[in-house]
């Protein structure tokens, strides 16, 4: 019998195999091989496809992304290579994630790739939040528990992502036994644990909104992925006027921890900024020309953006103005509505599709930037395991 290699599945599986120490001490180099596997497993069949499945939602989000483009154009940042980065990410990611999920037995072996990688790299944390971080520490061993903190922080928020299709997939690929449902509250508990850890309260609130939205999303699942993305949605629409005004009263700035305090005062600035250029917005990267310092409180000061707003939504705003706002709220909106008709009768996995949005909103609006090229790849890979969560057919076009 001739047995066939697979280019795309050997790939994916290295990238799999390679995620949990990835994430652990070398989160940058994340996103070549995510993009890389996408890249390989690329086909005309697989883009047909993706066009079938949800057309709407992926036009606006590549409409998007050539708005974020070509706004590099009228951008004080005169480096644009950006927007070719953006576009390497975006398409290695899609690609990933549909190629992941294509059939049955690409399903069944990206669960089972993705739930080890999972396991591995709740272990390595663990170690690491136990021992004081070994693992980083023996690469670097100049830097103090703060610095390294950067690293594992990032890698949780990749674990808070990933923990709803894996728990899901436990009784997807199964019957729902008590020893199965076991296994997924214990996947759960562990993603809980360690979102604790690292001193990174953006990982813990996701994974309280993602348990929430999972909850909801199992109890009623059309409404739960509506509400979701609207919500985000709704955010990314809204957050330049109404951050201001929930963070006026003095009182509650004062009582916000350091970190939470500076994020407000780069929050406030952004948003003075925005009505500069309210339609067209700054530019692709304009974020990072704001490098002057803002006080704080008790001598501690920060830079006006430090290189992103710390908030996806404002990001967005800042740099692509209402235009891109709305193609970005109206992706998010669309994709929420094609996946509630998609997953109406599937609760689990309607559950860690919600689950997964909600954290990937939380984590986006509260810590890193829209285009850093690893926390685009592990939305991908949250994507890839929501969708290999359950064995059935791939979504129907809607």
């Amino acid at each position: 019998m001739k047995v066939r290699f697979d280019l795309g599945l050997a790939a994916r599986t290295l990238m799999f195999a390679l995620l949990p120490f990835l994430c652990t001490v070398a989160i940058l180099g994340t996103a070549p091989f995510v993009s890389v596997a996408g890249y390989l497993s690329s086909s005309f069949s697989l883009l047909r496809q993706a066009f079938e499945k949800r057309p709407l939602p992926l036009l606006l989000l590549l409409g998007f992304a050539a708005w974020a483009a070509a706004s590099s154009l009228w951008s004080p940042y005169l480096n644009h290579v950006q927007a070719l980065k953006l576009w390497l990410t975006l398409a290695g990611g899609l690609l990933f994630a549909g190629a992941a999920s294509a059939s049955r037995g690409e399903r069944r072996w990206t669960f089972a790739a993705g739930l080890a990688a999972f396991l591995v790299l709740a272990a390595l944390l663990g170690v690491e939040a136990l021992w004081r971080r070994p693992l980083n520490h023996a690469l670097h061993p100049t830097y103090d528990l703060g610095t390294l903190d950067v690293t594992t922080g990032r890698a949780t928020s990749v674990l808070v992502l990933m923990v709803w299709g894996c728990a899901v997939g436990i009784i997807g690929w199964g019957r729902a036994s008590p020893a199965r449902i076991a296994a997924a509250a214990a996947i759960l508990v562990a993603g809980g644990a360690l979102s604790l850890q690292f001193s990174e309260l953006a990982n813990a609130t996701a994974f309280g909104f993602g348990a929430a939205a999972f909850a909801l999303a199992w109890l009623a699942p059309r409404l739960g992925l509506l509400w979701v993305s609207a919500g985000t949605a709704a955010w990314m629409l809204v957050a330049p006027f109404a951050t201001p005004i929930l963070f006026s009263d003095q009182r509650l700035f004062d009582a916000l921890p350091m970190s939470a305090a500076a994020r407000v005062v780069v929050w406030r600035y952004v948003a003075s900024r925005i009505a500069e250029s309210p339609w067209f917005g700054h530019g692709l990267d304009a974020s990072r020309t704001a490098p002057q310092l803002l006080p704080v409180r008790d001598g501690f000061s920060v830079a006006a953006i430090p290189l992103h707003p710390h908030s996806a939504s404002m990001q967005v705003w800042f740099e692509t103005g209402a235009v891109g706002a709305i193609l970005a709220a109206a992706a998010l909106l669309t994709a929420g509505w094609s996946l509630s008709r998609a997953l109406d009768a599937n609760r689990p996995q309607a559950a860690a599709a919600a689950g997964a949005i909600a954290a990937i909103g939380v984590i986006g609006n509260l810590s890193y930037g829209l285009w850093q090229e690893w926390w685009d790849a592990a939305m991908f890979v949250a994507a890839a395991l929501v969708a290999a969560a359950m064995p059935g057919k791939p979504a129907p076009r809607v």
